[in-house]
């Protein structure tokens, strides 16, 4: 084929790098899971074919070339060389749409088990951080204003709990994606007596699609990853928000490995890490946009859109999350939190005015008055230029309350405020312990998960290249 020269370089050039670079394993396992079914129905030359691709487990692409269309072509070339009768049989009941897609999955799955385990990873840190600042005093904001006292680690643990569903839809994407196209040829099958139940368990697949249009035509695995991804992403960079904003006001500082100075200004120390963490996490969901309009109102069939052109976005958005969480659980291993700073803060706001107004309502039975109080307290002492901590038990009553000595300060005590948020879920010592404890099973529970299956996966490739013949 005389290529035009806008088509080799826009298109198979690119392609075949990207196939060199990152798929060709998968497509020698691909192929030798192939080679194994068809010497299992007693394909003439099938032997051959098993023995070729064998051969070729250790085989080093070349730099392309234009006489032969991609990598596939390339490793059909490799294996003529070595048996013509062997590469003849391979072909046999073999497409490259089930076979682009079975390699497609293989290399999701694997970069799907790499992401899992840098969450888990990450998980683990934020847990381990929590349960050191379990008792440090911040506050808590909602629409941007000081809302009520809480601990870093009841914040911490916060955001680990939205991690472990993040991990539960990732777990979800992973057994629908977990299934082969292999057999479906080029979409209708094929007459020949081809086992899909027996080369999907070769390659650790939980079975074939069953299928065989849908087999070399889906794509919403990738959109589902992109979005279980995207969900991730957008949750890690509302966290990294929070962070550059501490780290602006000097709460939390990074280890000096993870901060860089200034040419001009001696005493920066930008926390760098932080920001490219984040600016990862933005590109994860500028390339599963990208997933989504390649699988956007196109036909639902074998093309190049959902197939092909989709592999590098996807590949990018992997190493993109990957690289993100990395950052952001080396950060937080070790940061310096001035607990003082974080204290002074909290006990200079007017956060645990709510307390106050609780505290109104024991004693009276009615939140509403209690709330109207608290309120017209505040607005009072603003009036005089004294601030909330500076109320005192004669204030209230002034306010037509009659309250016991003492009971302003207790209300006002931001270490109060905490120890008496003793619902489930509270940054109180006792319900911060129960999520700890629950949050520590779901994540043992989910590395077990995922090792077993990782596990699994290993074993499989194993056996792949272990079974020569039958």
């Amino acid at each position: 084929m005389n290529w035009h020269p806008v088509y080799l370089s826009a298109v198979l050039k690119a392609d075949y790098a990207f196939a060199q670079a990152h798929l060709l394993p998968h497509f020698l396992e691909a192929l030798k899971a192939h080679s194994l079914g068809l010497l299992k129905v007693e394909t003439p030359h099938a032997q051959a074919a098993v023995d070729g691709i064998q051969a070729l487990r250790a085989f080093v692409a070349p730099h392309y070339d234009p006489a032969v269309e991609d990598l596939f072509f390339t490793l059909d070339r490799e294996l003529s060389r070595h048996s013509p009768v062997g590469a003849g049989a391979l072909r046999t009941a073999l497409s490259r749409n089930d076979l682009d897609m079975t390699v497609y999955r293989l290399s999701a799955r694997a970069h799907l088990m790499t992401a899992l385990s840098d969450l888990s990873g990450l998980r683990r840190t934020l847990l381990e951080l929590a349960t050191r600042e379990r008792g440090t005093l911040m506050v808590a904001f909602s629409h941007h204003q000081p809302a009520q006292p809480t601990t870093l680690g009841h914040y911490l643990l916060a955001v680990e709990s939205a991690l472990s569903r993040d991990t539960a839809r990732l777990h979800g994407a992973l057994e629908r994606l977990n299934f082969c196209p292999l057999g479906a040829v080029a979409m209708t099958g094929s007459s020949h007596p081809l086992d899909r139940d027996y080369t999907a368990r070769l390659l650790g697949f939980s079975g074939p699609i069953e299928n065989t249009f849908d087999a070399v035509s889906a794509g919403d695995w990738q959109t589902e990853l992109a979005g279980a991804l995207s969900t991730c992403a957008v949750n890690l960079s509302r966290t990294l928000y929070d962070l550059l904003n501490w780290a602006a006001q000097g709460l939390l500082t990074l280890a000096d490995g993870l901060v860089q100075g200034s040419s001009v200004m001696p005493q920066k120390r930008n926390p760098v890490a932080l920001e490219h963490a984040r600016t990862r996490f933005s590109k994860v969901l500028g390339y599963a946009q990208a997933l989504t309009f390649s699988n956007h109102n196109v036909p639902y069939g074998d093309i190049n859109d959902p197939g092909t052109d989709a592999q590098e976005p996807l590949w990018l958005m992997w190493q993109d999350f990957s690289q993100g969480v990395r950052l952001l659980s080396a950060s937080l291993e070790d940061p310096q939190i001035d607990r003082g700073r974080w204290r002074e803060l909290t006990e200079h706001s007017d956060t645990t005015l709510t307390e106050l107004a609780d505290t109104l309502a024991r004693q009276t039975g009615d939140f509403r008055q209690a709330h109207a109080v608290a309120q017209a307290l505040l607005k009072t002492l603003h009036t005089d230029g004294r601030s909330l901590q500076q109320a005192t038990d004669d204030d209230v009553r002034a306010l037509g309350v009659a309250v016991a000595d003492g009971t302003v300060a207790a209300a006002l005590n931001p270490d109060a405020f905490v120890q008496r948020r003793t619902t489930l879920g509270g940054p109180a010592p006792e319900p911060l312990r129960v999520q700890t404890e629950r949050a520590e099973l779901r994540l043992r529970q989910d590395t077990a998960q995922q090792a077993t299956w990782q596990a699994g996966f290993d074993a499989a490739e194993e056996r792949l290249w272990t079974v020569k013949t039958l």
